[in-house]
């Protein structure tokens, strides 16, 4: 049996018996309003496109460190923004490159170095 709810803002929710499983479409700001402990802070990071792992300076892991935010939190928030950009980068195909050019890198790299005259196999 299928039921549609109605949701505020909206939205709504398609009810399905025995869903296998759930994608991510369109989060937009969605993960900002989810992950608000780590938004607040983030503002406060020395650079800008801080990734919240090592970076000096980040206020993300300053928060971690004393207690304030578990290490879980960020690592979800992560996660999730990697789900998002993969289901993206099904429909969009600039997104599809950027996601394989590093991979792309790394086999170039690895031809290269076989071809070398100090490589042996």
């Amino acid at each position: 049996m299928r039921e549609l709810l109605p949701l505020p803002g909206g939205r709504v929710l398609l009810d399905t018996s025995g869903p296998r499983g759930v994608r991510l479409h369109d989060t937009g700001e969605g993960l900002d309003h989810t992950f608000a402990e780590i938004t607040e802070p983030a503002g406060d990071c020395r650079f800008t496109d801080c990734a919240h792992t090592s970076e000096p300076g980040c206020a993300v892991l300053s928060a971690v460190a004393d207690g304030h935010l578990t290490q879980r939190r960020p690592d979800s928030q992560d996660r999730l923004r990697r789900e998002t950009a993969y289901a993206a980068s099904r429909t969009d195909a600039r997104l599809r490159a950027e996601l394989v050019r590093p991979l792309k890198e790394i086999s170039r790299q690895v031809r290269a170095h076989k071809q070398s005259p100090r490589f042996k196999a």
